[in-house]
């Protein structure tokens, strides 16, 4: 733990300007957390004391803190989650009988000095007077610019059913967002702010977190029958009376969580990159970074690999060791390495899917189902779609430690289209067949990110989304947006720039605009559109063929610029022999309408296919709302295309690109049993996307 002096030296490097173009080579530790809790399985309690030491990052002084009691969302159906979300979340239905949960600060004290009295619940957001999920607390004297300030809290909380990421079933237990937890105080210049002050958001339905990062010593005390799964390292453990006392710690985090279940089996691994790294893919990342594959290789280090599985689901961990492995891979490379040592992957009940999917640091829930065994579901690789994406939340939510409050597309999103990329590349996609059938990631995120035109922009405070456009818009329109950034700048460029990124942003908290920065140097203003109508605005992209024809083209017939009639010659007999004048070869004059029905132009070929096979292709920039392409040759012109190579992945309705010669739009009988398949997969995965 810091002491007091040594705080107030590291506080300097708060204050230094945060738009360097270096990355931190570690976190600014604001907080350390000395935890000590008590499970009462009986009455479903938690009975705790923590030493809270909070480090005041900025140069001016604050006089009070805000404090997250994150489990009072649960505590009455008042409460701003309640209001919102009716009581739902990620079609889990809080229990009515015991659902409810709360967290209740009994004693907070400074230098021996009650803090409690003065305390008030605040609601920023929405001003609403039953919520209690922000609690003020003035200090009685500021702390200065790189002071401490310690404070010693006690808490009980009530457990509720497994609801929301959090809570109980039968005697497993799922215990995230469950201490008092100090809010952010950004300093000037953090996340580009332009004054100092509190980053404190109330629990939403439809939001997540944002916290300091810190170091965490955590003593959690159980029934001895009880297997542990927690964040951290276990360093100590002691039994006495029945009960065990296991002693957990983790530097350099900024969020803690533990799961207990006397029914876990663990199965434990190792990710050892002299052998777990392949080498293709070595090779593969070295040229589209342009980094030697001795750069790359040198941040990998071994990670511990703990797997608490349910006895029905033991079968399948494999499939979840094998999926983080991959995730340590390809994060590693694309992003920067994993940075501690170990990582825990619990695996809930089925009768508990409220805690399946969730992130926190050094430890996620994944998912599984115990048909997933067998065929023909074998196939669908919905275990490993979950432990992708929720390890790899440890980098957009844990290490690129970005506010999901007001920012959610840069967690959610990054995060999807990063799932989406090492799905494709490891898995073949989300879900492989018979006959060699298969529905790609990227193909699911596309589908779901075209159902229905969009009204809110990707740049908007999680509860101040639409009803029910919350997921889509902060995972799959998000990572599809992503995708279209990385298909008009092209391989190389996209990766370069996405790893720089991450590097440069690595234990800090980035905004959109340090994300969207890291690619306008290479997109030019072909970006400017996207972004503007995509992140900041409601715009849509749609592109159509609406008109195609063709005709022969007749002989001249009217009058000329003298003013003679002339008509269409007629087919002359010869003199000699009485045949036919020889026939010319006939000529078609054809015509293509072509038209962005959508608001975003985004540059996009053309295609025009004639009978005897030939192709003409050409780039429109799509700035006028049509394009006409007129032509006249001798074949008859039978397909007109736009976007053939299907680069436009935000295009709304993607069935209407092409047209032919008999005024159809659409797809081929072929690609129509692909879409029929993706939407019968997209109906399944209805049921898997609101657990990640």
């Amino acid at each position: 733990m810091f002491s007091r002096v040594l705080a107030a030296a590291a506080a300097l490097g708060f204050l230094a300007p945060v738009h360097s173009a270096d990355a931190l080579p570690a976190p600014r530790k604001i907080v350390d957390y000395d935890i000590r809790v008590s499970l009462d399985e009986v009455r479903r309690e938690l009975t705790g004391r923590e030493t809270l030491r909070w480090t005041n990052p900025s140069d001016v002084s604050v006089p009070e803190l805000k404090l997250h009691l994150y489990w009072n969302a649960f505590r009455n159906d008042r409460s701003t989650f309640f209001r919102e979300s009716g009581g739902r979340l990620r079609d889990d239905q809080a229990d009515e009988k015991e659902g409810f949960g709360s967290i209740d600060v009994t004693s907070m004290t400074r230098d021996g000095a009650s803090l409690l009295e003065a305390a008030r619940f605040d609601s920023p957001d929405d001003g609403n007077p039953d919520d209690r999920t922000v609690l003020s607390v003035p200090l009685g004297s500021p702390v200065g610019p790189g002071e401490t300030v310690t404070l010693e809290i006690g808490w009980t909380s009530h457990i509720p059913r497994v609801f929301a990421r959090a809570g109980y079933v039968r005697d497993f237990y799922m215990i995230g967002q469950w201490y008092p937890k100090v809010a952010v105080f950004e300093p000037r210049g953090r996340r580009r702010r332009a004054e100092p002050g509190w980053n404190a958001h109330q629990f939403h339905a439809d939001s997540e977190f944002y916290a300091d990062w810190g170091d965490y010593r955590v003593a959690l005390t159980v029934p001895e029958r009880y297997v542990v799964a927690s964040a951290g390292t276990l360093r100590r453990e002691t039994r006495e009376g029945g009960r065990k006392t296991l002693v957990f710690e983790q530097a350099s985090i900024h969020d803690f969580a533990w799961s207990a279940d006397p029914r876990f089996v663990v199965k434990e691994d190792t990710f050892d990159p002299a052998r777990d790294l392949p080498a293709d893919e070595l090779a593969r990342a070295s040229r589209l970074l342009g980094r030697s594959e001795a750069e790359l290789r040198a941040g990998f280090r071994p990670v511990k690999l703990r797997f608490y599985m349910q006895p029905d689901h033991l079968g399948q961990w494999a499939r979840y060791a094998d999926a983080q492995k991959w995730a340590l891979v390809w994060l590693g490379l694309y992003a920067f390495p994993y940075p501690y040592a170990q990582s825990s992957c619990v695996d809930p009940p089925e009768d508990g899917t409220g805690a399946m999917g969730m992130e926190y640091q050094t430890i996620f829930t994944a998912g599984t189902m115990r048909t997933l065994s067998y065929w023909p579901l074998k196939g669908v690789r919905a275990a490993e779609m979950i432990v992708v994406h929720e390890f790899g939340h440890g980098w957009w939510y844990g290490l690129v430690a970005s506010n999901e409050f007001e920012e959610s597309w840069m967690d959610e999103g990054i995060n999807s289209f990063t799932e989406y990329e090492m799905m494709d590349r490891r898995y073949g996609g989300i879900a492989r067949f018979p006959f060699g059938a298969r529905v790609g990631s990227f193909d699911l995120g596309r589908g779901q990110t075209i159902r229905a035109r969009e009204v809110d922009r990707l740049v908007t405070p999680s509860w101040a989304f639409a009803p029910r456009a919350y997921s889509r818009n902060s995972y799959a329109r998000a990572a599809t947006a992503i995708d279209q950034i990385r298909r008009i700048l092209g391989e190389e460029a996209f990766w370069r720039a996405f790893r720089t990124w991450a590097e440069r942003w690595r234990f800090d908290h980035p905004t959109t605009e340090d994300f969207l920065d890291a690619f306008r140097p290479a997109g030019g203003k072909l970006l400017e559109p996207l972004i503007r109508q995509t992140w900041y605005g409601n715009g849509t992209t749609d592109y159509a063929v609406t008109l195609l024809t063709s005709t022969e083209v007749r002989p001249f017939e009217g009058y000329d610029d003298q003013g003679i009639r002339v008509e269409a010659p007629k087919n002359a007999k010869k003199a000699s022999g009485g045949k036919a004048s020889p026939k010319k070869k006939a000529a078609y004059e054809s015509v293509a309408l072509v038209s962005r029905i959508g608001t975003i132009p985004l540059p996009v070929d053309v295609v025009l296919t004639f009978e005897n096979g030939a192709t003409w292709r050409t780039t429109w920039s799509a700035v006028t709302p049509w394009l006409r392409l007129r032509t006249t040759y001798g074949s008859r012109l039978v397909k007109a295309e736009v976007d053939p190579d299907r680069r436009i992945v935000l295009d709304a309705d993607p069935w209407n690109n092409a047209r032919r010669a008999s005024g159809k739009q659409g797809p081929s009988g072929a690609a129509k049993v692909r879409t029929y398949a993706l939407h019968g997969v997209q109906i399944l995965f209805s049921t898997l996307q609101p657990l990640l």
